[in-house]
Parts: C-alpha cells; structure tokens; sequence
C-alpha cells in the first residue's frame, strides 16, 4: 500500500488497498483517498466507505479545492469528526483496469469492494491504514453510495455484512425504466438474464465498456436539457463547476444495471442494519414511503428529502441540512 499527502485542511491520504485476484490470473488494487479530521480533533466512532455513482471519480465525494470545499461531504463529515475513505471503482482513476474493459461488470465492482472495504475498514480498526493513527477497535464501519454506488453498496453488504450501517444517496427503487427497452424490464427480474444480456445492451446503446464523459454529456444533451436533477436553476454555479472536476468515464454495465427496476430487491431484503436514504425533492429517482417495503430486515430506516435538490446533492444550497442529517444519523447508531 502506498500514500500521499494531499492538499491542506482536514487531512488526505491517498492510498491504494488491494482486492485480490478477480478474475483469473488479474489482481486488483482500489484506489482510495482517506479524509481525516484536523490533527487533536476527537475521532468520531463511524467511520465511512463511499462508493461513486456513474460517470464519477471519488472526488465527487471530495468536491472542490484547498480553497473552497463548500461541496464536499468528505470535508463536512472529518469537520465533525469522521474518517471517511473514498474509493474509485475497478477501471476508474488509479484502480485497477481489467485487461478487457468488457470484464467491468456488476459482479466484478461488488466483488472489488467487498474485498477493498474490508481490507481498508480493518486496517483503520488495527490502525495500519493511515501512518502516524491509531488503533480503533471499536470503530463502527458505515457503508455509503450514491446512485449506481447505491446499487453496488447494497449487494456489497448483502454478500458480506461489512458495514453497521447504510447510507444511500440518490437511490429509489423504481429505477429508470423511460430509458430502456420495454421488453428487457419485462425479463429483467430474472437477474441471472439481465447480467447475461448487459453486455449486449451496452454494445447496442453506447458501444463500449467505458464511456468517455463528454461523449456521455452529448448524449445527455440529444435527449433534451432542463432535466431539475442536473440542471436545476437552484443548483450553485460554483457548485456545477466543482463537480466537473470528478467527472470520469461512465462503467455502462454497471451503469444500466442500477438503472433496472428492482434489480436491488433480493440484496435489499437481506439488508439487517440500519438504513439512511438522502434523495432530493427534484431527483429522477424517486423514493417514497413504500420504500420501506423493500428492507423488511432492516432495523430502522429512515428517507431525508432535501429540498429543491437534485440528484447530485451537493451542490444544491440544501446540501448543509444534508451533510448534517448524515453526521447526525451516525452519531445515533453509534449511541447505546
């Protein structure tokens, strides 16, 4: 593993952890960077791992620069105290590429974090990850994704109960069905059919495994501007000009799987540990109260709708009450 100091403020780490052999005689490393409270600061008792939506690199957590993180999550939650570890998927910034992109699939990236949030969450409890912190055996490991990340982030914990917690942004269970073929959401239940047809979806609909994102915006554009979740009058022009900073070539398997209708329903009934869901008023996705019905194990959920926000939250003006829903919402699950 090696590290890197990053820009002033809280502290940043960059590292890499190792996932293992994926796939046959390939070995994977994931790319991550550790956000850190000011030095002296009380370290808060949850700690975060935090997946990327489409089209993202872990900066999308870490908005901003040395001069300006009004954006940035990352810098709000270490402002109250939490370590949070931000990761690039396989095929995005310093992770891991497969030798055929077409390998970058849903079952690839959850198998990649499974093996990555538990190789950087215990080493943050033995105190090996980040040089100069101690050991935190009783530090609680949270799971948190956005958007496709969401998707990943729940069949992450269904295959291996890493986290004590889930946070979910920008994630509804309806999916986008508008922007599919009708007759594949007919069959996409079966997921063993779906992930057997991805590859030939997105052949036909974007022709490669990793979509450039200008490629991606052009696309967006042909479909039609004045979408609120990305072209929201109320979104902050700084705030858009962040987040272009974390744009990153689109994984489209894993892409259209998250846009699938029910595609999280069988992990997500697996779900035991408590679940926070964080999706804007103005987002595509939609979440409301029958939500509930697809965690029926979990053991206390919870939707906060900021509002007038889109799908990328953070740079909408309700991004403060979010940020502090998110630090409140740990403390509690780390209260007896």
């Amino acid at each position: 593993m090696t590290t890197t100091a990053l820009d002033s403020g809280v502290r940043r780490i960059e590292c890499t952890v190792p996932a293992g052999e994926i796939l046959p005689g390939e070995h994977f490393d994931i790319s991550l960077r550790v956000v850190l409270p000011s030095d002296g600061m009380t370290i808060a008792p949850a700690a975060f791992y935090c997946l990327v939506g489409g089209q993202t690199n872990l900066s999308f957590f870490d908005l901003g620069d040395e001069d300006d993180r009004r954006f940035s999550m990352a810098e709000a939650l270490a402002q109250r105290g939490h370590i949070v570890v931000l990761a690039d998927h396989p095929g995005i910034g310093r992770s891991s590429m497969p030798r055929d992109e077409w390998a970058l699939t849903p079952d690839l990236l959850i198998k990649a974090h499974i093996a990555a949030a538990r190789t950087a969450m215990g080493n943050l409890l033995e105190g090996s990850l980040v040089p100069g912190l101690d050991p935190m055996p009783n530090l609680l490991p949270v799971g948190l994704g956005h958007s496709m990340g969401s998707v990943i982030m729940i069949d992450v914990q269904a295959a291996q109960p890493i986290f004590a917690g889930l946070v979910l942004l920008g994630y509804g269970s309806g999916g986008l069905p508008q922007i599919l073929p009708p007759d594949a959401i007919e069959h996409a239940r079966d997921i063993d059919w779906l992930r057997t047809y991805l590859p030939e979806l997105a052949r036909e609909r974007f022709g490669t495994a990793r979509l450039d994102p200008q490629v991606a915006k052009e696309k967006r554009r042909g479909r039609g501007q004045g979408s609120p979740s990305f072209h929201s009058g109320n979104a902050d022009p700084d705030g858009k000009h962040a987040l272009r900073g974390a744009a990153a070539p689109l994984l489209t398997q894993p892409g259209l799987f998250s846009m699938f209708p029910g595609v999280s329903d069988k992990p997500s009934a697996q779900i035991e540990v408590p679940v926070l869901v964080v999706t804007g008023t103005h987002d595509f996705i939609e979440a409301g109260d029958d939500l509930r019905a697809q965690f029926p194990a979990c053991t206390n959920f919870e939707i906060f709708r900021p509002e007038d926000a889109g799908h990328n939250l953070f740079i909408f003006p309700s991004r403060t009450v979010s940020f502090a829903r998110i630090a409140d919402w740990a403390q509690q699950l780390t209260t007896p």
